[in-house]
């Protein structure tokens, strides 16, 4: 009788087919929104069957709310020195939408109105918009804060989900040279 691996494989392979589901269920969710999505879109994106999926997150709900969490994102996000901070979001941003063709910003804006979105919008203002503010010094850090997050959710959704024409077309080095000055004179200080 042929051996099926050893559990330590199984383990790695349910390991990977989870991960791969939860990069899926990211990816779809973060352009297409919680209400156009369904498991065995993402099953059939994973290459897996929609009865795995329900076996390794339940039910889409649960999914949404797995897939949606924030903490990985906003580390890589915030994981610059204040000076060079805004040119480190933006490229970091547009690498995360080449690599997974998701933007973590974006789907903020898609998960906050579905019911498990409050728990989703609570991370992401403690772990990114309130970490981003708390780092800054002068007045107004929140909304200069905000405003950083804001402007990065529009860079993600026109190249993203609008798919407008000329953002779409700029190369990244170009996106990063136009925008990253912006971003850097409201971490920098007063409004």
């Amino acid at each position: 009788m042929p051996t099926t691996g050893s559990i330590e494989e199984q383990r790695r392979d349910a390991c990977v087919t989870r991960e791969t589901i939860l990069k899926v269920a990211r990816r779809r969710f973060s352009s297409c929104g919680y209400a156009d999505v369904t498991l065995r879109d993402i099953a059939a994106d994973a290459d897996v069957s929609a009865a795995l999926v329900v076996k390794y997150f339940g039910s889409k709900e649960d999914l949404f709310a797995q897939a949606s969490g924030f903490e990985h994102d906003a580390e890589r996000l915030l994981d610059c020195d204040l000076p060079h901070l805004g040119e480190h979001l933006v490229r970091t941003l547009l690498d995360y939408h080449e690599r997974t063709q998701g933007d973590p910003l974006v789907r903020a804006v898609f998960t906050s109105s579905r019911p498990a979105g409050g728990r989703f919008r609570d991370n992401f203002e403690s772990q990114l918009v309130t970490r981003l503010a708390d780092r800054l010094d002068g007045p107004r850090a929140r909304l200069r804060a905000e405003l950083v997050c804001s402007h990065l959710m529009g860079l993600g959704a026109a190249r993203l989900v609008l798919r407008t024409r000329a953002i779409s077309a700029e190369p990244a080095e170009e996106l990063v040279a136009l925008t990253a000055p912006l971003i850097q004179r409201w971490i920098d200080g007063p409004l």
